[in-house]
């Protein structure tokens, strides 16, 4: 009996036993007994039935609601969900279910409920699942484990218990990119001071010399001085790329806005490079100017510097009588600029450095620029590097040469900055082609 049903019957009962004890009395007649007890029941019955508290009934939405809940959902599902590659893992290390992304990493479809250690290969994993499946604790316990899967592959692999089962979810995180990035800086940062310790070395050196061995040979000091203007020349032009490389990958991001015209750029830059290819004994050669060449969205003086870097660049590894040809045009997509800027010599060695991303679907108007060279050529397996900061294939290419390394991760950088490509094309013995291609500007 409730509490509600309980004050009910003792409301109703003892006005009943009050009536009746004034029936029994004389004081109260029977039939007025009766009417007052029918009266005060049916108002005790009113109250009663106005008080009860309404439910209402379930719509066929709110009865779809639970089915629709994650408790419901087949972990399949769940997985599916997940940007990351996931795994579940039953007893006996069954693969119970998986996702597309763990799919394309280990290649799971060929192997419907394989086991564990049949697809993976790091002891460290598989013992973490092993310690998983069998603990028993009450909510989730994970453990994290790094695998290196390859040469410059790393990942991190997350392995919980699920606590509405015993089976185990292993998550899997790459971690290439990050391992890559903090390798690159320190590289950066290493070769950097190695770059700059040895001017400062050298001029160091030269300075002691002249305070002590050489303070009175002073027919000595103008060679010790030009030897160190030279490494303070060289030193300075270190500086100046770096700070350059520095400024530009801070404003990768942001796309130029300048309309500038493609054919006013190179004259200006082999306005100024000709001085010094007439020092080297090169010629420079410059291919008619197509006509009709769309202008392009592009910041002048960095285009500048890409067509400066990648000249004097060939004027370094060019033999004195040689010829360097820069040629450039138009075409009707970035595919067709990219075979017009690198691939043109026949039995050559190719190597994209930095590829186009389309800004549209359908094709778009582009420009391209290629420098050949007529010198020795570079060997297949530096193509992989060129673009790498302080990376120079000198050996490949004519012995020491000069130089800071960061012509070419400049340029690259660049063409970044311009959404646009590099590439280059060899034949050893014979020359070296680079060309770089961009989209041209949108009416």
């Amino acid at each position: 009996m409730t509490r509600r049903t309980r004050d009910f019957t003792v409301l109703t009962g003892t006005t009943g036993i009050v009536l009746l004890l004034l029936v029994a009395n004389g004081a109260l007649g029977l039939l007025e007994a009766i009417s007052a007890l029918i009266v005060i029941a049916s108002v005790a019955l009113a109250y009663f039935a106005g008080s009860a508290v309404r439910v209402a009934p379930a719509s066929p939405a709110n009865d779809a609601e639970p089915a629709a809940s994650g408790a419901n959902l087949p972990q399949a599902d769940l997985l599916a969900a997940l940007p990351l590659p996931a795994l579940e893992i039953g007893a006996g290390q069954k693969i119970m279910a998986f996702n597309g992304a763990a799919d394309d990493l280990f290649e799971l479809s060929s192997l419907p409920f394989a086991r564990a250690s049949a697809v993976i290969r790091s002891p460290v994993l598989l013992a973490a699942i092993d310690d998983a499946l069998v603990r028993r604790e009450d909510g989730p316990v994970g453990v994290s484990a790094e695998l290196e899967t390859g040469p410059d592959e790393t990942w991190r692999a997350h392995v919980s218990r699920i606590p509405a089962s015993a089976n185990v979810l292993v998550l899997m995180e790459d971690l290439t990119p990050v391992k890559r990035a903090a390798r690159a800086r320190a590289d950066f940062l290493a070769n950097a001071s190695h770059e700059l310790r040895t001017p400062l070395t050298a001029i160091s050196g030269f300075i002691e010399t002249m305070r002590g061995p050489a303070k009175d040979d002073t027919a000595a000091w103008p060679r010790f001085l030009d030897i160190m203007a030279g490494e303070s020349d060289r030193m300075s032009r270190l500086i100046a790329d770096l700070l350059s490389l520095s400024r530009i990958e801070s404003s990768e991001h942001v796309l130029p806005r300048g309309r500038e015209d493609l054919t006013e750029i190179v004259s200006a830059s082999l306005a100024a490079l000709q001085p010094i290819a007439a020092e080297s004994g090169v010629t420079l050669r410059i291919q008619d100017a197509p006509p009709g060449l769309p202008d392009i969205t592009a910041h002048r003086d960095e285009l500048i510097q890409v067509v400066e870097n990648l000249v004097s660049n060939a004027v370094k590894y060019s033999k004195p009588g040689s010829e360097i040809t820069l040629g450039y045009g138009a075409s009707t997509s970035l595919a067709e600029a990219r075979t017009a800027a690198s691939q043109r010599w026949d039995a050559s060695q190719r190597m994209t450095l930095l590829q186009t991303l389309a800004r549209t679907s359908a094709p778009e108007p582009a420009v391209w620029l290629r420098v050949e060279d007529q010198g020795p050529g570079i060997e297949r397996e530096h193509l992989p590097r060129l673009g790498e900061r302080f990376y120079r294939a000198d050996q490949s290419r004519g012995g020491k040469i000069t130089g800071t390394g960061l012509g070419l991760a400049i340029v690259k950088h660049i063409m970044a900055h311009h959404r646009g490509g590099l590439a280059v094309e060899t034949r050893l013995g014979q020359g070296t082609a680079f060309g770089v291609w961009l989209p041209a500007a949108r009416d």
